[in-house]
């Protein structure tokens, strides 16, 4: 049986020195962090659209990183919500007013 997950190895494992993590999880104890209101750190990829989701579900199913159950439940709920876009936008434009406001 393949693994339901496999990590990727460019993830962040560890906060730098004086940052705050911002949002964690399971799978990841650094998901976003900052460092006073100067740097913000992002694990994940705001800027994949749909079609790139979609190409890399397909991808790393046909490798079996993920198995093909997964991937279709990824698909499904992909195809229902689809990034969040707007609130990636909204978090960037609130960090940038922030820190110019400094």
């Amino acid at each position: 049986m393949y693994p339901e997950y496999v990590p990727p190895i460019e993830q962040v494992w560890e906060a730098p020195v004086g940052a705050e993590v911002l949002a964690w999880s399971d799978k990841t104890g650094v998901e976003m962090f900052c460092v006073g209101d100067h740097v913000l750190g992002i694990q994940g990829h705001p800027e994949y659209t749909p079609d790139i989701l979609l190409s890399l579900v397909d991808r790393l199913s046909s490798a079996h990183s993920i198995t093909v159950s997964f991937a279709e439940g990824v698909k499904r709920q992909l195809e229902a919500t689809g990034p969040d876009r707007e609130f990636w936008l909204k978090l960037c434009r609130s960090f940038l007013k922030t820190a110019e406001l400094a």
